[in-house]
C-alpha cells in the first residue's frame, strides 16, 4: 500500500486511518511495540471502522453477527518504538469464500511502510456460533462493505501452518490455564493473548529478537478454565509455537525473528 495524506475525518471510500503514539505500556523491554499490542492496534482499528459506518460491537451483537480473526499474515520492515507517532490504515480488499480479508498498513511520520498485514475475518453467530457466509452480512446491510481488491497488502500470502507434537525437535512447554485476564468480551481468550502465550514460551534469545514476518491462525476457540498444551520447534531461523486443548490446535503461529 501507497502512503496516504491524513484526510480530515479518517476515512475515505473503504480506507480508515489513525494516528497514535506508541505507549510506554506497548513496548517490551527493548522498547519496541510488543508483537501482541501490534495484533490488539489491528483488531481494534478493524472494529473502529466498521464503527464509524454505524455499525460498532454491541449494534452487530445486537444483530446476531460477530467477526472474529481467523488468520493474520505480517511483514515488517521496523518494529515501531516507545514514544513513536505512527500511522494506521485499514481496508477491506475483497471477500474469499467465507472469509473476509482484511489488509493493513502503518506507516511512519516520514511515509514509510514499517509493516504490512493481510488478515482473514469470519462472520459468526454469537447464539448459536454458526458461520454466516459474507453474503447474509451485504443482503442485511447492502452497501456497507467497501472492498479495495486492486489494493494489496506487502505480507506474504497465507500459508498453511502445521506442527505436529511428535515430529522430531519439538519442545514442550509448561501447559497453560487458560484465566480471567485472558478472556474478552466474546467469552473466549483474546486474540493478542495467544501471541503472548507464545513469546513466553521461547527463550530470552529467541524473544529478545524483533519479529520481521509472523503467520498466525486461530483454530478454536479456548475458555476460561481450560488449559492449554504448549509445543514450539525452531528450524531454519523460524519458529514455529501451538496451543492444544482437547486434542485440537487451538492457535498456532509462525515468526521469523531478525537475525544480526
Amino acid at each position: 500500500m501507497e502512503y496516504r495524506p491524513m484526510i480530515e475525518n479518517k476515512t475515505e471510500e473503504g480506507f480508515y486511518q489513525e494516528e497514535m503514539e506508541v505507549k510506554f505500556c506497548q513496548c517490551d523491554a527493548s522498547h519496541r511495540l510488543k508483537l501482541s499490542e501490534l495484533f490488539r492496534i489491528l483488531t481494534d482499528i478493524a472494529d473502529t471502522a466498521f464503527a464509524f459506518r454505524g455499525m460498532d460491537h454491541q449494534f452487530l451483537m445486537e444483530n446476531r453477527m460477530v467477526f472474529l480473526i481467523s488468520r493474520f499474515s505480517v511483514q515488517v520492515s521496523r518494529m515501531p518504538v516507545q514514544t513513536e507517532r505512527i500511522r494506521v490504515a485499514t481496508w477491506e480488499q475483497q471477500c474469499e469464500r467465507a472469509q473476509f480479508i482484511r489488509n493493513f498498513c502503518v506507516w511512519d511520520t516520514q511515509g514509510n511502510a514499517l509493516i504490512e498485514v493481510s488478515s482473514g475475518w469470519i462472520l459468526v453467530d454469537p447464539v448459536n456460533r454458526s458461520i454466516l457466509r459474507p453474503g447474509q452480512f451485504e443482503e442485511r446491510f447492502p452497501g456497507s462493505l467497501r472492498p479495495m481488491p486492486e489494493e494489496k497488502s506487502g505480507a506474504p500470502d497465507f500459508i498453511r501452518l502445521r506442527l505436529r507434537e511428535s515430529e522430531e525437535g519439538v519442545l514442550q512447554g509448561a501447559d497453560r490455564k487458560i484465566v480471567y485476564s485472558d478472556i474478552d468480551g466474546n467469552g473466549h481468550v483474546d486474540n493478542a493473548r495467544y501471541i503472548d502465550m507464545a513469546m513466553d514460551i521461547l527463550p530470552e534469545r529467541l524473544s529478545s529478537l524483533s519479529p520481521e514476518y509472523v503467520q498466525v491462525a486461530f483454530n478454536r476457540e479456548a475458555m476460561l478454565g481450560e488449559s492449554l498444551q504448549m509445543f514450539w520447534k525452531e528450524e531454519n531461523g523460524k519458529v514455529t509455537v501451538k496451543g492444544m486443548a482437547e486434542g485440537k490446535d487451538s492457535f498456532i503461529c509462525m515468526i521469523d525473528f531478525e537475525q544480526g
